[in-house]
């Protein structure tokens, strides 16, 4: 998490002339992005705005992510949040080296991970999964491996020479015979989210107000969803190991908006295991060979380790 983009009130006010918001009176930096550079704007009606500069995306790839936000909208899916339109009825502002979207500001905190918020994230992530999308709709958001990871794809990494040797050596003790027997293609799709961890959610008073950061989502496997979720958000107290109790109840409340397929049951230990290694693979993109943040070069590491963790509890024949 960090700031990346140094901006000054003058910036943002001429940023914000692209919009009927009226003028900024005051920012404050938020620490809730890796990679963007989000600022808590207030505006002279006293209303305040989250402005998000971009940091780590093509302006291609973050029109692509406001489609999705978009079709969750005309869907009314009841747990995103959409950003104000410029005056031209764009989704994106861009100005000099800056370009970026503003949101209205949502006054809620990731929360303390226990039965009750675990169940609710695991419902809201069912009602995403259980949208009935046209397929023309469906067919204009882009492909979640286009901007996230897979387990065909984190095995293609691991047989290249970029890839880290402890990585590598975590990936083989897990799937000491890779993933390709994987049956991918009889797994049920739509729109994913990619990296639902639970600081991409929003609670206020013990309640989700929304899910954020869907800039990992597209269309994928609902599988894959489910892994990446629950490896990142089902986690004890110290943040060390998978809670088995919370994955019960996370699955709980994930059932009461969409039921699971047996497959999807059979499949599922392996699926959080692949997702560890997906944000492990993702951070290893941005921090380890990219120049994001080299503070953060080896933060893929507490993924794997977790994943290994998780391994020594749960083979891979093993369910719920």
């Amino acid at each position: 998490m960090g700031v990346y983009s140094e901006i000054d009130l003058k910036e943002i006010n001429e940023i914000l002339k692209y919009y009927e918001l009226g003028n900024a009176v005051s920012f404050k930096a938020t620490i809730t992005g890796i990679s963007n550079s989000n600022f808590k704007v207030t505006l002279s009606n006293g209303k305040e705005v989250l402005l998000k500069v971009s940091n780590d995306k093509t302006l291609e790839q973050l029109e692509n992510e406001q489609r999705i936000l978009e079709v969750l909208e005309n869907y009314n899916y009841l747990h995103s949040i959409h950003p104000f339109k410029t005056i031209k009825g764009k989704p994106i502002y861009h100005h000099k080296n800056f370009f970026g979207v503003v949101f209205p500001f949502i006054n809620g905190l990731p929360p303390k991970i226990d039965k009750s918020t675990i169940q609710q994230i695991g419902k809201a992530l069912a009602e995403l999964h259980s949208l009935e999308i046209h397929k023309e709709d469906l067919a204009s958001i882009r492909r979640h491996d286009l901007v996230g990871y897979g387990g065909l794809s984190i095995q293609d990494f691991v047989q290249s020479e970029e890839c880290p040797k402890d990585f590598r050596e975590a990936f083989e003790t897990v799937f000491p015979d890779g993933v390709s027997a994987i049956p991918y293609d009889i797994f049920p799709a739509g729109i994913i989210h990619g990296d639902l961890y639970f600081d991409n959610s929003l609670f206020h008073e013990g309640k989700l107000v929304t899910l954020i950061d869907f800039e990992q989502s597209g269309r994928g496997r609902f599988i894959l969803d489910l892994g990446i979720a629950i490896s990142g958000s089902c986690m004890n107290q110290d943040h060390s190991q998978i809670d088995l109790e919370l994955v019960e109840n996370f699955l709980k409340g994930y059932e009461q908006g969409r039921h699971l397929l047996a497959i999807e049951k059979e499949y599922l230990v392996v699926a959080v295991k692949v997702g560890f290694f997906s944000i492990a693979l993702w951070r290893i993109k941005r921090f380890y060979a990219g120049n994001l943040d080299q503070s953060k070069k080896f933060n893929y590491r507490e993924l794997t380790e977790r994943c290994l963790r998780f391994h020594s509890m749960k083979s891979n024949d093993d369910q719920f």
